[in-house]
């Protein structure tokens, strides 16, 4: 088609600057066009989505008489928040302020970090973030017009000394963090390193966004208690949540745990986002949920998810490591974060390895802020949508693409 509007004098600086696509959109496209072996899709396995129950609970749902018209609750539909606040209270993750009528239903974990973004970030407002984080955060932040200022991680996560440093200097708006499991470290933050990141941020009257959707996801022991938990009384804690690790990504709810001061702003921003969310979606969650045992649930989650990564660090075991490879060890999640012993086109031995072995990877650039070059030289792992009885193959089809791609040009990748 020719002529017409062309809308370039239109667009806006949001859409023509804050927005870029990332690499990882490419690797899952080659992977499905090249029928790989995927160690790229960060999401939870099919196989684990108990699809019966929720048909079965969503039909139900239909039956009732709150779920055709607007619910006029803009916080959503009750019982679920009530559900959600007397699990985390039970669970140890939420002080005893914590109550329904400071749960908000979001559209997955997405919107809340979302939300928030619109709450706290004007154009040109500094946020700090792990070092590497989240790519859809780091998006959502830049779309609000933050610049990102990534801080330094270890295998712990945030080093409490460089957070002072960089928050001093920069006047930050807040702290973003994926304290357990984080994606796409897959790194945990120790209970007693994040008792010492409160104590700075109360210092520096900081607040943080805890992101925490693998929580429950633990397979080797119970996780540290939540920031939201040990900052008690203190309400700088914006706790963000979701049911796709644990129900299934596609019903989309989530849930924000919002402070008692920033009610007001988010109840605002919910209202001119729309007239609530499915009611009816929500409505099946919560009768899938009041019928299950969910310690039980979550055991059997973990239970399948722990066998996939100890096929996957086993494999790290025998067959990257020869190669000098270095990689996290996680302790539930998803995710291995791997770093290369040499100064190779990590982009371009990902494109290389899906078209010529087969095998998926993410590269690590699309995890920092734009211009920190850290993530050229490492990959994420994902172990979540591999039986484990494929994870070895894939690790042996990686380490064979490792060996060879020194001898290929990255130019004549396709």
């Amino acid at each position: 088609m020719t002529g017409g509007c062309d809308f370039r004098e239109q667009i806006s600086v949001m859409a023509r600057e804050r927005l870029e696509s990332s690499s990882i959109g490419e690797i899952i496209e080659m992977a499905a066009r090249f029928r790989a072996l995927s160690f790229g899709a960060g999401e939870p396995s099919p196989e684990l989505f108990p699809k019966d129950m929720i048909r079965e609970a969503v039909a139900e749902a239909f039956e009732g008489q709150d779920v055709w018209g607007y619910y006029h609750d803009d916080f959503g539909y009750l019982p679920l928040r009530e559900w959600i606040a007397e699990r985390m209270i039970k669970d140890g993750m939420a002080p005893s302020w914590v109550k329904p009528e400071h749960i908000l239903l979001t559209n997955g974990g997405g919107e809340g970090v979302s939300l928030v973004s619109e709450a706290l970030i004007d154009p040109g407002s500094v946020v700090l973030v792990e070092s590497p984080t989240y790519v859809e955060s780091l998006l959502t932040f830049r779309k609000q017009g933050a610049i990102c200022v990534p801080v330094p991680s270890d295998d712990e996560g945030i080093i409490p000394f460089e957070l002072e440093r960089i928050a001093s200097a920069v006047r930050p708006r807040f702290l973003y963090t994926i304290p357990n499991f984080q994606n796409p470290s897959g790194r945990t933050i120790p209970e007693e390193r994040r008792i010492q990141i409160l104590d700075i941020l109360r210092r520096l009257n900081l607040p943080m966004l805890e992101d925490d959707p693998y929580h429950y996801l633990s397979y080797d022991a119970a996780p540290p208690p939540c920031f939201l938990k040990l900052a008690g009384e203190d309400c700088r804690v914006v706790h963000c949540n979701s049911f796709s690790k644990t129900i299934a990504p596609g019903l989309r709810v989530g849930w924000l745990v919002v402070p008692p001061p920033l009610r007001n702003a988010l109840h605002h921003l919910r209202v001119s986002a729309g007239l609530g969310r499915p009611t009816v979606i929500q409505a099946g969650v919560w009768r899938y949920l009041s019928r299950i045992d969910f310690p039980s649930r979550v055991k059997k989650l973990c239970d399948g998810y722990r066998e996939r990564r100890d096929a996957m660090l086993d494999g790290i075991i025998r067959y990257l490591e020869p190669l000098g490879i270095r990689t996290s060890k996680p302790a539930g999640g998803f995710f291995v974060w791997c770093e290369s012993p040499d100064s190779r086109d990590i982009h371009s031995f990902a494109r290389y390895a899906v078209e010529k072995h087969g095998i998926a990877i993410i590269p690590g650039q699309s995890f920092f802020p734009r211009g920190d070059k850290r993530g050229d030289w490492a990959f994420r792992l994902s172990y979540a949508k591999v039986p484990a009885e494929q994870v070895n193959e894939g690790m042996q089809r990686l380490a064979r693409a490792w060996e060879s791609f020194p001898a290929v040009r990255a130019s004549s990748v396709s």
